[in-house]
């Protein structure tokens, strides 16, 4: 089984990228057999998309630029993909953003993506502060590429399907580090990686 998870951070050893590392540590103790390969976009050569529409022909001429090439390598190659993203504005960072603009590509050359097992990790400042938009975001451009959407499944009445973390807690004025635990964050993550083992079993029967 390979696992691909993408953060979209332009800050390294956030919020999202440890709740993304719980994720994996879990994915790694119920299958050790399971390659689980990050790629952090801050550390990634990516040119914006300039709309030239070459990629409705399932090209794009900024490929020989930088390194988004080498990313969509590893996303065909994955049978489940993760992407772990902060709340900025309400939205995902820019940098995520052009990493999604550039994918356009991928579904123009007949759904490159299709049929990959996809889930979300956010993270956000405030407890209400828009990581259900940024999930929704996410999940609508996985679903425009054809991937299957999925979340974890634990106890109904106390366990969030979809890891988002806050670094807002309980009261007004009380917040966590990025690299702080969050349990009900890590425990839905933990859960998600039980998810993915089981649907990725599920195919490969």
């Amino acid at each position: 089984m390979k696992v691909v998870g993408i953060i979209g951070s332009p800050r390294k050893g956030g919020a999202s990228a440890r709740v993304f590392s719980v994720f994996a540590s879990e994915l790694k103790a119920l299958d050790p057999n399971a390659d689980v390969e990050q790629i952090c976009l801050a550390d990634m050569r990516m040119l914006q998309c300039t709309g030239c529409d070459a990629c409705l022909k399932g090209e794009c001429p900024l490929d020989k630029d930088d390194d988004y090439p080498k990313m969509v390598e590893k996303l065909v190659a994955a049978d489940a993909i993760v992407v772990a993203s902060p709340v900025y504005f309400f939205n995902v960072p820019g940098l995520l953003k052009t990493f999604i603009d550039r994918s356009r590509r991928m579904k123009m050359n007949r759904n490159m993506l299709k049929n990959k097992w996809f889930g979300t990790i956010v993270a956000s400042g405030l407890r209400n502060g828009g990581a259900e938009s940024v999930t929704s975001l996410l999940l609508v451009w996985a679903l425009s590429q054809g991937m299957l959407p999925m979340s974890g499944l634990g106890n109904p009445v106390i366990e969030s399907g979809l890891p988002i973390t806050t670094l807002q807690k309980d009261k007004l004025k009380e917040f966590r580090k990025p690299g702080d635990e969050d349990e009900i964050a890590d425990k839905a993550a933990k859960r998600l990686a039980e998810r993915v083992v089981e649907l990725v079993a599920l195919v490969k029967r």
